[in-house]
């Protein structure tokens, strides 16, 4: 397997460039995707005209809203590979809990020495699997809840029924 060390490029918000990131972003926000339309390009400030891929646009725009929000950006490759604390905090879990995920199998990992290391597709996955299963588990107690006649009611008046 290939490991790739974590390289990313960041962009801060500055504040300076507050109001024209606002206004792009509203721009943005107001413009077709590219889908079935024009397709859509960038220009230098030679106004040369290149065009790009649809996807390429939208990950544009989410950076701009992003920045007009006062976030900071990073774009990373997705074959990085991560060490267990850059997982965890992309997952929003503690380290312990990420090692208790990998140990379990719930998430591929390798191990570099004595260091395990996880590579970003492997939890741009895991999230994906996570969300197919709580939209799955979200069916599921509708359905229950229409079968037993409680989809409408609000769990004080379910218990007085």
């Amino acid at each position: 397997m290939c490991t790739t060390t974590l390289r990313r490029e960041t962009v801060a918000p500055s504040s300076k460039d507050g109001d024209e990131l606002r206004e792009l972003a509203r721009f943005l926000a107001e413009t077709p995707t590219g889908v079935g339309r024009e397709v859509p390009f960038l220009c230098s400030p030679t106004g040369q005209k290149k065009d790009i891929p649809v996807e390429v646009y939208k990950a544009l725009v989410c950076i701009v809203e992003a920045l007009a929000e006062g976030r900071g950006v990073s774009v990373v490759p997705t074959n990085t590979t991560l060490t267990t604390q850059q997982a965890a905090d992309y997952l929003c879990v503690s380290r312990p809990t990420l090692v208790k995920l990998l140990e379990e199998g719930e998430i591929p990992f390798t191990k570099v020495g004595r260091h395990r290391r996880v590579a970003l597709h492997e939890l741009l996955r895991f999230e994906e699997e996570q969300a197919a299963r709580t939209r799955q588990n979200l069916r599921e107690l509708t359905r229950e809840s229409v079968a037993d006649g409680s989809y409408f009611c609000s769990p004080g008046e379910q218990e007085n029924n």
